[in-house]
């Protein structure tokens, strides 16, 4: 597993600008501030600290130097000691996986009863389909019922994680997934920062309001599903 560099937590390149670096580390803690957290299960104080210590260290040019040297050319071996503490103290989130999966199959799910509920604004490959069904009004309700029963076990994995909701949609979920593969150090409340600081940082306007439609669409759909249950 690689190592989390001070560029992986705040979500910029390793040549980003001093203003990229800034802009990172501004909206980072921003987003991670305790005062905007307070009805989250998540404790924020460590990360930030974190955030601005990789800050401080980037955003001196000196320091950076020395920095990226040792990045590049990682020499140093870890002692018996932090070998030990490592070991005890083990990876500090427990494993994305199982929500990564109830996320996908959710996320399926909330596709499926779009399509019930709104067929003629399925996209083409939907509307072959959907092809001569002709379902009265309490037909496609009874089988988007049976679609939200199906997605009650996912909701109820998702819900034990702590993650916000507008997190749950496959585009940050996927994201965040491989985020973790790369440092499973990193607790859900950091990945749910990082992947808005991705948005901000590498997307397009045009682009970010595409990917906020499709996330507001899953949360229409979801929130019927729920109230179905």
């Amino acid at each position: 597993m690689k190592e989390c560099t001070y560029y992986d937590l705040l979500g910029v390149p390793m040549d980003a600008t001093d203003e990229e670096i800034t802009n990172a580390k501004n909206f980072l803690v921003k987003k991670l501030h305790p005062d905007a957290n307070i009805d989250s299960k998540f404790d924020t104080t460590t990360y930030i600290q974190n955030i601005l210590y990789a800050y401080r260290i980037l955003s001196n040019p000196d320091k950076r130097r020395v920095y990226d040297r040792r990045i590049r050319n990682p020499i140093r071996r870890r002692t018996p000691g932090e070998s030990n503490r490592s070991r005890q103290s083990g990876p500090l989130s427990p494993n994305f996986a199982p929500f990564w999966e109830a996320a996908n199959k959710l996320n399926e799910l909330t596709v499926m009863g779009a399509e019930v509920l709104y067929p003629k604004s399925a996209h083409k490959l939907d509307i072959r389909k959907l092809a001569g069904r002709k379902e009265t009004e309490p037909e496609r309700l009874a089988e988007f019922a049976e679609l939200a029963k199906k997605a009650k076990s996912h909701i109820e994995v998702l819900e034990s994680s702590g993650i916000p909701k507008q997190y749950w949609h496959s585009h940050a979920m996927n994201w965040m997934l491989f985020q973790w593969t790369q440092n499973r150090e990193f607790a859900y409340g950091m990945l749910c920062a990082m992947y808005d600081n991705y948005l901000e940082q590498n997307k397009s306007a045009i682009e970010k309001k595409k990917i906020q439609g499709q996330i507001s669409q899953f949360l229409q759909i979801l929130d019927k599903m729920t109230a179905c249950q």
